[in-house]
């Protein structure tokens, strides 16, 4: 019990042989060599780190030896010269030879030289790292960042002059002098494209080099290639015109013959496949020719002055298929196993944009001013005039609508079938396209002014014309003078223009809501024309001089309703007008004749 005991306290046994003092193992022994071999590493590792492997060249400049910071300056010194160099560029391929160029530093390409000086110039903890730094470096690339969508971005342009569209084939019909029809094969034709993304991929890994990079464009292939188009002949287009086709519906048919709906088809591919299209316009078209009653256009309702009454004209639906609607029955009705050739449509009802209730509403009901000038014998002019009524005659103002002459009758030029005739300019008469347009002008600026309207732009002559009312007149001109009004009545202002006998007549309809009177002041500063004799090569004699003079025009205003009354007054002011005679003043005295020395005194001859 003694013994057992002591073991117990001591550890070791207490009797017997003692033990062999304690020897290190094998295995001890190679993790010690671990540990001395590492600690070696960590320090080679270390030692060498800090710096760039000598003999280390990054963007053509030697960091060898340099430390951290130092390489981060000279490679971003380096850098900032690379990212700001245009990059050459040159496509080919697919029959392409194009060259752009990006700049990387505005294409989102950029070295970034702290990760390349990391990389450089930090503990050597790899053996590739260490045996660098032991055996010396070599030309390393630079850490590259890269922002594709700048990249892409700018790379897009270049991609598109590059781009051709494939063309796709088709089949068209010709109709032939005998009606016959035939159909006529437009060949597909290769396109090609540049894929962006391949090429941003290229970009990026050669734009360091200082070389161009070459970039591939790729062919683009039509959806149907030449032997499907050409099958599509005998397969589509040739049973689609084999016999005339029946448009049904609204209670209606028309016939139409090949000649006549063939224009509207044609085979072309849809989702890879050749399909037969049509054009839904076109059908419709050669259905109005073969039935003018088969779809009818919508009528507005209108106004028509029977005696001195307007009258509300009912408007009219009318009845159309749509386009695509049209186009759907026929090609179906044309293809397929066993086609119809009998195309069941359903006309739909179209409605005019101004309905029967709507201009009743308007409170058209009487007329509310008129007026007339006589014209001149100049045929031309007239037929200016004329022109530009039709252009004004049935006009509908809106309560609160603008009106301009000009934007209704719109600019005066030979194409639109004006004539020249005589206008003011720069105070003489002279020829220019839609002379007298001038004279509907001041007709319909008069009922303006008599129907009480609210007056918003309008310029006299600037010479006083006998045949119009001094100082309530208005002239015209395309580029810069323009009259126009706003229907303020609160109803709606029917206008009827055009020429009676030897007169421009204007007349207004609507709701009468003014009493109007005019009252005209005397002429002042009034400025008597004188003659002038012109020897200038450009003279243009006038042989109607006008006298120049003020006026005040007032619009006294009373409303129908009843209200406190209303004055507006207009000043014009008429320049004067001479004669002007081509040729030298008759009453000019002759030259003096010159002395002779024999003579004891000068002679004159006397004027006259």
């Amino acid at each position: 019990m003694v013994n057992q005991r002591a073991q117990q306290e001591t550890g070791r046994p207490t009797g017997g042989r003692r033990p062999r003092p304690w020897t290190k193992r094998p295995t001890t022994w190679i993790g010690l060599g671990a540990v001395v071999v590492a600690g070696g590493y960590c320090a080679a590792a270390l030692a060498v780190g800090g710096q760039a492997p000598r003999g280390t060249t990054v963007l053509g400049v030697d960091v060898g030896g340099l430390d951290r910071t130092a390489v981060e300056q000279a490679v971003d010194r380096a850098a900032q010269e690379v990212q700001s160099r245009p990059v050459a560029l040159q496509v080919t391929g697919a029959g392409a030879s194009t060259t752009g160029e990006v700049v990387p530093d505005q294409a989102g390409l950029s070295v970034d030289a702290a990760t390349t000086a990391d990389e450089l110039a930090g503990p050597a903890w790899s053996p590739a790292a260490l045996w660098r730094h032991l055996a010396g470096g070599d030309t390393v690339d630079p850490v590259v960042t890269r922002d594709d969508a700048a990249l892409r971005g700018a790379l897009q342009p270049l991609a598109d002059s590059v781009a051709v569209a494939p063309v796709e084939g088709a089949v068209t019909f010709d109709v032939r002098e005998d009606g016959s029809v035939e159909p006529a094969v437009a060949a597909p034709s290769d396109g090609r494209d540049l894929d962006v993304a391949a090429a941003a991929d290229a970009v990026a890994g050669g734009w360091l080099a200082g070389e161009p990079v070459t970039l591939q464009a790729d062919v683009a292939r039509p959806t149907v290639d030449a032997a499907g188009i050409e099958a599509s002949v005998d397969a589509i287009a040739r049973p689609a015109v084999a016999g005339d086709l029946v448009v049904a519906g609204g209670g209606r048919e028309a016939t139409l013959t090949p000649a006549a709906f063939a224009p509207a088809l044609a085979v072309r591919p849809v989702e890879g496949e050749p399909e037969l299209v049509a054009d839904g316009a076109g059908l419709r078209t050669a259905l109005a020719a073969a039935d003018p009653q088969f779809e009818t256009a919508p009528q507005d309702a209108r106004i028509e002055i029977v005696g001195d009454v307007p009258q509300v004209v009912p408007a009219v639906a009318g009845r159309a298929t749509p386009d695509a609607d049209l186009a759907a029955a026929v090609t179906g009705a044309l293809t397929g196993q066993d086609p119809t050739r009998r195309a069941e449509v359903e006309p739909t009802e179209s409605q005019p944009e101004l309905t029967t209730d709507e201009l009743n509403s308007l409170g058209i009901v009487e007329r509310i001013s008129t007026f007339a000038t006589t014209l001149t014998s100049d045929a031309d002019r007239t037929e200016n005039i004329r022109i530009a009524a039709g252009y004004v005659d049935g006009t509908i103002l809106q309560p609160g609508e603008e009106f301009s002459l000009n934007d209704t009758v719109g600019e005066r030029t030979p194409e639109r079938g004006f004539n020249k005739a005589p206008v003011i300019s720069g105070g003489r008469l002279v020829d220019d396209y839609g002379g007298g347009v001038s004279q509907l002008s001041t007709t319909l600026f008069n009922n303006v002014f008599f129907a009480g309207l609210d007056e918003l732009e309008h310029k006299p002559h600037s010479l006083y014309i006998s045949r119009y009312p001094e100082g309530r007149e208005a002239t015209l001109d395309w580029r810069s003078i323009d009259n126009r009004f706003r229907n303020d009545s609160g109803h709606g202002v029917y206008i009827q223009a055009g020429i009676v006998g030897n007169q421009v007549v204007v007349s207004f309809y609507g709701t009468k809501f003014m009493d109007v009177e005019s009252v005209t002041s005397g002429r002042r500063n009034v400025k008597t024309p004188r003659t002038v004799y012109d020897t200038s090569e450009g003279c243009t004699p006038n042989s109607t001089p006008h006298t120049g003079f003020t006026v005040d025009v007032t619009r006294i205003m009373t409303p129908v309703a009843g209200g406190p009354e209303q004055r507006e007054t207009w000043t014009t002011v008429y320049n004067s007008d001479n004669r002007v005679v081509c040729g030298p003043d008759p009453s000019a005295a002759k030259p003096t004749p010159t002395p002779q020395a024999s003579t004891p005194a000068p002679q004159t001859t006397p004027a006259g």
